[in-house]
């Protein structure tokens, strides 16, 4: 039986020194006023497991929404639970995690309503929509009923309750927060009498707030939610925005006001009632394992404990520990809130996870955002981070800032703690001379900082534009700023653009450079040779489809007293063949080694990273060097070795068929394989990897020694027609007349290094199991294997590798919808019921929708140029058109489950893809767009309705902006006859 801590109802009269705060003393109490009374509702979160957690005073079972209780890519799981204040706490994991429950019980708010719990948050939201993040709700904001508790921006306590004419806000003040990291105990009274509503921190007022001469009333037809907004936005038509993170315990809801000197002593006595008096420290650590099992999740590359990435960056070496910081969202699988994240290695391969290092707050350089930059060691006060502050009330929104540790203070040479300078580095003021024009002042990002002889250098991705005052006239292409300092601090002195891409000759670079690094080149012995690399990340400013997947660079020299580097070569070269080597930052080891860091993108759905709970990781770190030939060397450190296990397969000097023979037994998908092969007369040798038994899974690693081109394949890389999937390469000339070969494999990454002079960044996601084989082939002759090594992978931190789960496959043994993706090209096998939004014309292989993108439509072996659905034709009407798509009428057959690809606008009674029942024309199942054109998968359980003659009916009666709806891929079971 587990122990339970009552809540002690302390009478208002009961008096008590109150300590002196900014705010007004609360009125005397009026006779009679009645003090808070005994809950009507309460919640302990004192479970250990389950899904549910129970509301005590009725003692209903209220059901928590979590991601992982039915999971699409690891084994199902519980939502994570912590020690708490008493007992147990739930943890708010920011964008899956919420209690739905009926109401708050038997309430009267007329007579006074008091909400408090405790909390412990981990991140804060950015207040998107200017909407709080609810700690607890159920309120109608467009009728002005109901109540919330939650946090507004950087921990502001706030509460709103509705009058039906007013939802009236008590703010508390901003430097009484729910500190991150601590247990806050937030109270929320509303006080009749007096007409005020009250809010306290750990027992202290903190705001006050005036209401109407009118009763409160609830919003009885609304949930009452835990951790989730009644009105949350949706943001990329996937993710509820506006959901807390952290621990919450103790949440009381009960009638009756909560005046000062109550506040005071039923803090003072929980606190008593804790073992020291005083509140726990919260664990509110983001612990790795809640992925375990996850099929596609990488397990030796650097990635976050939880949620989203971008590119790592700032590395840099102190006291015999590496450092990286990473671009993150500690919210959620998606965009937005970018914090920067911390990871510490003695070695680059093995790491472990450091506090979040910056995050936007109120009074620093980026309050909207701590965006991309990079470190440098400033003597014995350690590293300095400079990074890309964001501030949406300035006219160009972005400037430098600089950070320091508390290294000086502390000898923590794991560097846990930073804080962010108040004063910006650098700035860009319009009309910055740049070259052939001005520098773009709102593209001023990035910072890239070194010391070298007693100069601090700071390159800043930015573009070259003609600005007329009021908009860009034109174009010239990306540069980097230089400035320079003699100390971090500054001042920065302006010495202007490094380089620059002339657009109209050279657009591959794009119209602004981001994430700019110039390192210097080693020699394969390690010596200087006075050539520098300079790599950039490409942007646009508006949609286009290379943008995310591709780093540029140019070999050539950096002349420091003019602050310019001078190419080698014109033409920028393609760093990675394989489209998803992005994001690069990079430092000089203490050896001398110049080692290159990046993002590997994912190129997953929004769906997708919502269903996972993770977006993107690192690539495995790489040393550059310059090659005798003038060629760019490339390949992974080599503390990559230290991940090795156990050998697999060593073969010396033997066939192709010998060596096959011998990898029959190997097997994995966490593997690090070498691979030496002499040609001979081949045409073409290929390694494939992630191989099923029957080859309806398998990735194709190929070299052409014709057209001397290094590829893979991916076509027939995973069963799942939400994979993106596609054929990418480079031209590799041999070495010495072999192919030298070195792949890394860990779950969906796949990095390949060829020749030593190229790689090829790539992701698979096989659906099988027994995806995990390996083999060798070769066409057109018989090439001759000189080296062959495979080991198996262990994992990059402490925890134990899971091995990945998967999904049973879906039943196969039914025949499909008729043109149920369109692969025709038209609408065949479909019937236009009425209107003019639906042709012939709206069937397209188009990957975006020319003003954003990517559609991420299906991609299947049968369809490979991806026809779909798009609903929105300009020569029909665009979305004031109108229409109804019927398919053929089938028998529904096989499990009975229904599943497609949906988009478009949100409107769930005009708009939608549905299944109908021919006999009566009774609407079955349906889903809408969610107001965004990028797909979504949903599934229609209908095993109730099998042997029913069904037809899929696609309905448009909207009009006005996103009145259209857009579909592909309909999987349909049918009966045979």
């Amino acid at each position: 039986m587990r122990r339970r801590t009552a809540l002690t109802v302390v009478s208002a009269a009961i008096g008590g020194a109150v300590v002196p705060l900014s705010f007004a003393a609360t009125p005397a109490a009026a006779e009679g006023r009645r003090g808070p009374q005994s809950p009507t509702a309460r919640w302990d979160f004192d479970e250990r497991a389950g899904t549910v957690t129970r509301e005590a005073v009725s003692g209903s079972a209220d059901p928590i929404s979590y991601v992982f209780t039915d999971a699409r890519y690891k084994p199902d799981s519980d939502p994570v639970r912590r020690r708490g204040v008493h007992g147990r706490a739930l943890y708010f994991d920011g964008y899956s995690t919420a209690v739905t429950a009926d109401g708050p019980g038997e309430l009267d708010p007329a007579g006074g309503l008091t909400v408090d719990a405790w909390i412990a948050p981990y991140a804060y939201e950015h207040g998107i929509d200017g909407k709080p993040q609810a700690l607890v709700n159920q309120h109608n904001p467009d009728a002005k009923t109901g109540f919330l508790l939650g946090l507004r921006r950087f921990g502001q306590i706030v509460f709103q309750l509705g009058f039906g004419t007013d939802l009236i806000e008590v703010k508390g003040a901003t430097d009484q927060p729910a500190a991150k990291g601590r247990w806050t105990h937030v109270a929320a009274t509303y006080d009749p009498t007096a007409r005020q509503l009250r809010l306290y921190r750990d027992g202290r007022p903190i705001g006050t707030a005036t209401t109407p001469d009118t009763a409160p009333q609830l919003a009885a037809g609304e949930p009452l939610l835990i951790g989730r907004h009644n009105r949350p936005t949706l943001l990329n038509g996937e993710f509820h925005a506006n959901m807390y993170m952290g621990l919450m315990d103790s949440l009381v809801i009960r009638p009756g006001t909560l005046d000062d000197a109550t506040a005071q002593q039923e803090h003072a006595e929980r606190l008593a009632a804790l073992p020291g008096h005083r509140a726990p420290r919260p664990d509110t650590t983001l612990d790795r394992t809640r992925f375990d099992g996850d099929r596609h999740r990488p397990q030796f590359h650097m990635l976050p404990p939880w949620h989203w990435m971008n590119e790592p960056h700032a590395p840099v070496y102190f006291k015999g520990k590496y450092h990286i910081f990473y671009q993150h969202d500690p919210l959620g699988p998606y965009w937005g809130q970018i914090h920067w994240g911390h990871a510490v290695s003695t070695d680059m391969v093995h790491w472990r996870d450091m506090p979040i290092a910056l995050a936007p707050t109120a009074d620093s350089v980026g309050p909207d955002g701590c965006w991309s930059g990079s470190a440098y060691v400033d003597g014995d006060r350690g590293p300095v981070l400079f990074f890309t502050g964001g501030d949406d009330r300035l006219p160009y929104r972005q400037r430098t800032g600089m950070a320091v540790s508390s290294y000086q203070t502390d000898r923590d040479t794991d560097l846990p703690t930073w804080t962010m300078k108040s004063q910006p580095v650098t700035e860009a003021p319009a009309k910055l001379p740049a070259g052939p024009g001005t520098a773009w002042a709102e593209n001023f990002r990035d910072p890239f900082v070194w010391e070298e002889d007693g100069v601090w250098y700071q390159l800043t991705g930015s573009g070259i534009v003609d600005y007329n005052g009021t908009q860009v006239t034109k174009k010239y292409g990306g540069t980097a700023l230089v400035h320079t300092a003699r100390r971090p601090e500054g001042p920065w002195t302006y010495r202007g653009p490094l380089h620059h891409n002339d657009l109209a000759a050279v657009p591959e670079p794009g119209e602004v450079w981001e994430l700019p690094v110039l390192l210097p080149l080693p020699g394969p012995t390690g010596r200087r040779t006075g050539k520098h690399i300079l790599l950039v990340s490409p942007w646009w400013e508006a949609f286009n489809p290379n943008a995310v997947k591709h780093t540029y660079y140019w070999i050539g020299t950096f002349d420091k007293d003019t602050c310019r580097f001078v190419p080698d070569h014109e033409k920028p070269r393609e760093f990675d063949f394989g489209e998803h080597f992005t994001g690069p930052s990079g430092f000089v080891t203490p050896d001398g080694r110049s080692v290159l860091f990046s993002i590997t993108q994912d190129r997953r759905s929004e769906q997708q990273h919502a269903q996972s709970g993770w977006a993107h990781n690192a690539g495995m770190p790489v040393s550059v060097s310059l090659r005798p030939d003038g060629a760019l060397g490339v390949e992974p450190i080599a503390e990559a070795a230290r991940l090795r296990g156990k050998q697999l397969a060593r073969i010396r000097q033997t066939t192709i068929k010998d060596a096959n023979r011998r990898l029959a037994d190997v097997s994995g998908d966490m593997l690090d394989i070498e691979a030496v092969i002499d040609p001979r007369d081949a045409t073409t040798i290929t390694l494939t990897v992630r191989a099923s038994a029957d080859g309806s899974e398998q990735t194709l690693l190929s070299y052409d020694t014709t057209e001397h081109r290094f590829a893979i394949d991916r076509s027939r890389s995973s069963l799942d027609p939400d994979v993106r999937k596609g054929v990418h390469g480079g031209t590799v000339e041999r070495d010495g007349g072999q192919l030298k070969l070195r792949v890394l494999l860990d779950r969906s990454m796949l990095e390949a290094y060829v020749n030593g002079t190229n790689s090829l960044t790539s992701r698979v996601y096989p659906t099988r199991k027994d995806a995990t084989g390996l083999r060798l082939t070769s066409e057109g002759g018989t090439a001759q294997v000189v080296s062959l090594d495979v080991w198996r992978m262990n994992g990059a931190y402490d925890t134990t590798v899971a091995p990945a789960a998967y999904d049973p496959p879906r039943p196969t043994d039914v025949d499909a919808l008729p043109n149920h993706d369109f692969a025709t090209g038209d609408l065949t096998g479909w019937t236009v019921v009425s209107g003019t939004t639906f042709s012939d014309a709206n069937i397209t292989t188009r990957t975006d929708w020319g003003w954003g993108g990517p559609f991420y439509q299906a991609e299947t072996h049968a369809d490979p140029a991806g026809h779909h659905l798009w609903g929105f034709n300009p020569d029909a009407g665009g979305d004031e058109a109108t229409g109804v798509l019927r398919s053929t009428t089938v028998v529904l057959g096989g499990d009975g489950v229904v599943d497609l690809l949906v988009s478009g606008g949100n409107d769930p009674d005009r708009l939608y893809a549905a299944v109908v029942r021919a006999g009566d024309g009774k609407v079955l199942a349906k889903e809408t767009g969610r107001g965004a054109e990028q797909y979504r998968r949903v599934v229609f359980d209908l095993a109730a309705h099998i042997g029913e003659q069904i037809y899929v009916e696609v309905v448009d009666k909207a009009a006005g902006g996103w009145g259209h709806i857009n579909i592909d891929d309909v999987n349909v079971p049918v009966r045979r006859t």
